[in-house]
């Protein structure tokens, strides 16, 4: 590739600054003024270095390709041209395109983001950062994801949280979804300091709180969760016992059922939404409990499930009372009660409203509780098998890994100890589920 005409050579250097693939609107937008022939594009698949799906798209013929033309530049002057290249994209994308080429801006930018001198332009790559960033938490990219909103947020200087503070706060916010669905809880609670002490108000904390609690549940700091979930739940008007007497467990259970008489499984679904927002923020940090509560303290785990079941009837239904539902009918089928009927009917009824309310989030959580606690009782447990596989996809694709693994748990509980599966069989599926978790 030395040897080619400086046109040329000039071209490549573009074209491998762009990435794997390429549209040619992107390389007009990064050449700017800059002459590298008419026809350069043209050439470049004629020499095999290009290919092209017959339209505007192109990408290389080998990434040992792109890297012979990478290295056409000189290590000192790669961080300039990136640069270079990602302020002429920015500055010639039309807002309607931005969203489609946003990662061929930021990308270019973000390795070049050390010479950026004025604090205007700092903010403004920092918004890049978070709107490319939250593009890739919607498609569930989320190591991706960690990796702009974590860029922005270096860019932020001191003051952000008082010049900038909306900024701020989503990339903050960002960050502690992704950091939480890929599994970095050493950053993820280095991160929440600061939104926990600089943030306006109480409302403005509860993502980052959100957060913070499942990732002291999935690192097994179970205490630490309940405890801060307890004190959140209060400032939301929820006032949740911890240590649970015989009488405050019997009370709990009067109360339940006493909200539940007289309401028929139509009736449940039948319920309105729920749309007070302290109400709907409490449901999410109850369901957060669950599993700390389980590991922890086993006799608070059906009081918080009691409450669930209580704010639905109250203020309505939500996502979450699908998994009220479901804890309640497992409650129900324990060796507490052995009431199977009324719990498969409340598993039907936590079923039911999650496909009601098109609440798909939730999948993996209904089923680890309806297929691994309740319905083993009523049906064939292989019955369960493709619910729980079922469910474990689900979790990875919305990033509820912890009930990802619960329900990968109870599929090869069930497969080897109740199905008789083959032992080896059943190590290599799990050595498969295992790798895809990790993925």
């Amino acid at each position: 590739m030395g040897r080619l005409p400086g046109k040329m050579q000039l071209g490549l250097k573009l074209c491998a600054c762009l990435g794997p693939s390429f549209d040619a609107t992107i390389l007009e937008g990064a050449r700017k003024d800059a002459t590298i022939g008419d026809v350069f594009l043209e050439s470049c698949v004629e020499d095999g270095f290009l290919q092209t799906d017959g339209g505007s798209s192109y990408k290389w013929s080998h990434d040992q390709v792109q890297q012979a033309a990478y290295g056409l530049i000189p290590l000192q002057k790669r961080e300039k041209l990136h640069l270079l290249i990602g302020s002429r994209l920015l500055l010639s994308i039309p807002p309607s395109e931005m969203e489609r080429f946003i990662f061929h801006v930021a990308d270019n930018i973000n390795r070049g983001a050390k010479l950026l001198e004025d604090l205007e332009q700092k903010y403004e790559v920092a918004e890049l950062n978070l709107r490319a960033g939250e593009k890739l938490l919607e498609q569930q990219s989320f190591h991706s994801a960690v990796k702009y909103v974590m860029t922005g947020i270096t860019l932020l200087e001191d003051g952000s949280w008082g010049a900038k503070y909306s900024l701020t706060l989503r990339l903050y916010d960002a960050a502690s979804d992704a950091l939480c669905v890929v599994g970095d809880y050493p950053t993820l609670t280095a991160l929440a300091e600061k939104p926990l002490h600089y943030a306006r108000c109480f409302e403005d904390k509860l993502n980052t709180y959100s957060n913070l609690v499942r990732a002291l549940s999935s690192s097994g700091n179970n205490d630490e969760c309940i405890n801060t979930s307890v004190s959140v739940l209060s400032q939301l008007g929820e006032f949740i016992p911890t240590n649970i007497t015989q009488e405050i467990y019997f009370d709990e259970v009067a109360k339940v059922r006493q909200a539940l008489i007289g309401l028929s499984r139509q009736d449940l679904l039948s319920l309105p939404v729920m749309t007070d927002f302290n109400k709907l923020t409490a449901m999410r940090f109850l369901n957060h409990m669950l599993l700390a509560t389980f590991a922890s303290n086993p006799p608070m785990n059906p009081i918080v499930a009691f409450r669930m079941v209580r704010m639905t009837v109250e203020f309505g239904v939500c996502s979450i009372s699908a998994i009220a539902f479901s804890c309640y009918g497992a409650w129900l089928a324990s060796s507490l009660n052995d009431d199977y009927d009324v719990a498969f009917t409340m598993g039907r009824v936590a079923s039911d409203l999650m496909k009601k309310l098109g609440s798909v989030e939730i999948l993996p959580r209904v089923h680890a509780v309806v297929y691994g606690m309740i319905n083993i009782y009523k049906e064939p447990w292989q019955a369960s098998l493709c619910k729980h596989s079922e469910a474990f996809d689900a979790g990875l694709m919305h990033g509820d890994m912890e009930y990802a693994v619960s329900n990968i748990a109870f599929y090869h509980t069930l497969a080897l100890f109740g199905c008789g599966s083959n032992l080896q069989e059943s190590s290599h599926s799990l050595q498969k589920h295992i790798q895809r978790g990790l993925q």
